[in-house]
């Protein structure tokens, strides 16, 4: 996740090592010392929490030839970068930007695939520019996708079956690099199979888990115990316990062996960019894997799927993306060169599904409130993390995910989850 802040125009970055690194990545991307950077705020409030974003539009007075970069810098305030783990949030992402992606892009390449087309290969992915990781000056500069067409979706919006199969054949084919370089180059990926899980990083925080405890609650709210029962009772029996010893279950890396993969970590909509033609969409980029991880890989689909669906699109399609998922996995793990059957069979996924699948629950307990919540309504961040830091309790910060005109919706959404829960034997 990551975002802050209005739109408008700003002078220059908030850090001046960053500002530096944007001029000279301007220099070089258009090879001309006579540039001129007009830099704006890039996001609305409620979209991304870990990181703050600004949009530079760069051009060559001499030449006119001009680019548009995204600079991506971590909260300036001290006690938000804490609350928010952005600097080990920053180094995930740097690390995947700089050391894993061109891991698989060139793994990829050695296989004959052609990585600039984006049906054949996995490369659904900004282009980053320049990283820097100095403490307290972190920044990513990338490519500004917008110029190319790309743009988030409304996450007050129902996203169609076409998005979910763009995303969903996607994450087959970067959950397939993994299981193929574990398959024949093991040396290269095992340095990342260690990755520590970030979203466990303030597990014994008492704030934090006083946090969930109040988001737990907001959750079994949505449900009658009276009438469904059954529904009340596993999903109480599933969110009982401290919220962050239940995420650092599921995301144990060891615990999925030997299915377990490099996944995103972070699917919900404010980290997808879509491009539509005549309104359908045709491709899109997966932003912010300031969370991936190295676990199971039916941890992203059920993040995305149970932050992005409602139930009755679940009720047509559920099933018919699970197939598209794994063929799209298992036909891109046969041009790499492995054999699927031997490596991730379709009672694999399906057993994954079974063990795994509760993070689904776990993950729309925590999101469905952002995303039911709209912007203006959305609590100041700054103000909260000083008070997380201060000892203040949250319950009321907590509450304030929410729109009036909108919680109709998410109480739908968040019911409907435990139910596809219980009906799909996840809890």
């Amino acid at each position: 996740m990551c975002l802050d802040g209005t739109n408008g125009t700003v002078g220059s970055l908030p850090v001046a090592s960053s500002q530096q690194l944007l001029e000279k990545a301007a220099r070089e991307e258009l090879s001309s010392d006579d540039v001129a950077i007009d830099l704006q705020a890039g996001s609305n409030k409620g979209d991304n929490y870990i990181g703050i974003v600004f949009r530079a539009r760069v051009e060559c007075r001499r030449t006119g030839k001009h680019l548009n970069i995204i600079a991506k810098l971590p909260p300036q305030n001290e006690a938000r970068r804490k609350q928010f783990f952005a600097r080990p949030s920053f180094e995930r992402e740097i690390s995947f930007y700089t050391e894993i992606y061109p891991m698989l892009e060139q793994f990829q390449r050695e296989k004959g695939i052609d990585t600039t087309d984006g049906e054949q290969s996995f490369n659904q992915i900004p282009r980053c520019l320049r990283t820097c990781l100095v403490e307290c000056e972190e920044v990513i500069l990338m490519r500004d996708l917008k110029e190319d067409g790309f743009d988030m979706f409304d996450r007050h919006k129902e996203l169609s079956v076409e998005h979910f199969r763009l995303v969903i054949k996607a994450l087959g084919r970067l959950h397939a690099l993994s299981f193929a370089l574990k398959d024949q180059h093991p040396e290269r990926i095992e340095q990342f199979r260690g990755m520590k899980e970030l979203f466990t990083s303030r597990e014994e925080d008492e704030q934090m888990d006083a946090w969930f405890t109040v988001l737990i609650t907001r959750t079994l709210e949505t449900l009658d115990p009276e009438k469904e029962p059954d529904v009340y009772a596993k999903t109480k029996k599933a969110l009982d316990g401290k919220f962050m010893d239940m995420v650092k279950e599921l995301t144990l890396g060891e615990a999925a062996e030997p299915y377990a993969v490099i996944c995103h970590g972070d699917c919900w909509n404010n980290n997808m960019l879509f491009k539509h033609e005549n309104e359908v969409p045709v491709d899109f980029r997966l932003l912010d894997w300031q969370i991936s991880r190295y676990a199971s890989p039916v941890l992203d689909l059920m993040y995305f799927i149970f932050s992005a669906s409602n139930k009755a699109f679940r009720d047509q399609h559920y099933e018919d993306l699970m197939d598209c998922y794994y063929e799209s996995l298992s036909s891109f793990l046969k041009r790499l060169g492995s054999d699927p059957e031997r490596l991730f069979p379709r009672k694999a996924l399906d057993q994954q599904l079974k063990q795994f699948g509760r993070f689904g629950l776990l993950m729309a307990v925590m999101i469905l409130p952002v995303i039911t919540t709209k912007s203006e309504d959305v609590p100041d961040l700054e103000e909260m993390a000083e008070k997380m830091e201060n000892g203040v309790d949250l319950t009321q910060e907590v509450n304030q995910f929410r729109s009036e005109d909108t919680e109709a919706t998410y109480r739908q959404k968040m019911s409907d989850c435990c139910r596809d829960m219980v009906q799909f034997g996840y809890i």
